[in-house]
């Protein structure tokens, strides 16, 4: 019963971290995240990311170290994996260094056999001012399929 509650406050999580107008949000470039791979351990996984920033309007970039853990269906394992995203900001959102650092939340969904694929969409960071938008599907190796609730922390690279 505790982890069904755990469940669905995430999901709400994921729904209040989502923008309630499109039209509300700027473009601001493109993050594009790596990651060497996890094991699906049933209901959560974490896998560790870097990812770099790079701002629409030509202006210096900013890394940074992530954790994505799911929560929900996960089984299998997954090799090399690359995420991009388009950021997108509320209007008005002051672009600080490392703005993006923070929570996101969204609903995310993957599968590979060999090669697969996955996408995510997310929203939260500094004010819950961010949402990142799938470009194109998420590319990775492995023998895996997850659906489920993610959660994205991003934090300055050292």
């Amino acid at each position: 019963m505790i982890k069904k509650t755990f469940i669905a406050t995430l999901a709400l999580a994921a729904l209040y971290a989502g923008p309630s107008a499109a039209q509300n949000y700027v473009a601001l470039g493109r993050l594009v995240c790596g990651s060497d791979g996890g094991t699906g351990m049933i209901l959560t996984s974490t896998k560790n990311l870097l990812c770099t920033f790079k701002p629409a309007n030509g202006s210096p970039g900013a890394t940074y170290a992530g954790t994505i853990r799911k929560i929900g269906i996960d089984i299998g394992k997954t090799g090399k994996s690359t995420m991009i995203w388009d950021v997108l900001a509320k209007t008005g959102t002051p672009m600080t260094e490392y703005a993006l650092a923070g929570e996101y939340y969204g609903i995310g969904a993957d599968a590979s056999l060999a090669v697969g694929g996955g996408a995510k969409v997310i929203g939260g960071g500094t004010n819950k001012a961010f949402m990142l938008q799938p470009v194109n599907v998420q590319v990775q190796e492995g023998l895996n399929i997850a659906i489920g609730i993610d959660e994205l922390t991003l934090a300055p690279a050292s």
